[in-house]
């Protein structure tokens, strides 16, 4: 005995869902009251985005903040001046940015730096010509 495809039942179970929901719609969809309630709800949902929207704009005001808006302004303005500047420059070749090292399997030997020495003091010989001035 073969067990059924859950998959497939669950698509025959949403199937029959769709259905119901369609025929159910297209008998009531028809009526007054139906597109009043659509309506409604529109106009509510519009609304709400609204004083939302409002809301928002007051808050960033007194918080010193962008807007949604400004931000996006802001960033266009910083595009067209990239796009004008890299046209301005030349062409740069990725070579020129920085040397590549050799391709061998051994690995870069630097120079050790060449340690300074300080500077030794110079001892006074007795009988220097500096000596019998004073």
């Amino acid at each position: 005995m073969a067990l059924p495809d859950p998959l497939k039942l669950y698509r025959e179970t949403i199937t029959r869902f769709e259905n119901g929901i369609n025929t159910l719609a297209a008998r009531h969809l028809d009526s007054k009251e139906v597109g009043l309630v659509i309506d409604q709800y529109a106009r509510v949902s519009h609304g709400l985005q609204h004083l939302s929207q409002t809301s928002l704009d007051r808050l960033y005001k007194r918080m010193d903040l962008p807007s949604r808006a400004e931000v996006d302004a802001l960033a266009r303005a910083l595009r067209r001046v990239e796009d004008k500047l890299d046209q301005l420059l030349p062409a740069v070749h990725s070579g020129a940015l920085a040397p590549r090292p050799p391709r061998t399997r051994r690995p870069v030997v630097e120079a050790p730096p060449v340690p300074v020495k300080p500077a030794a003091k110079r001892k006074r010989k007795a009988g220097s010509d500096d000596d019998s001035a004073t």
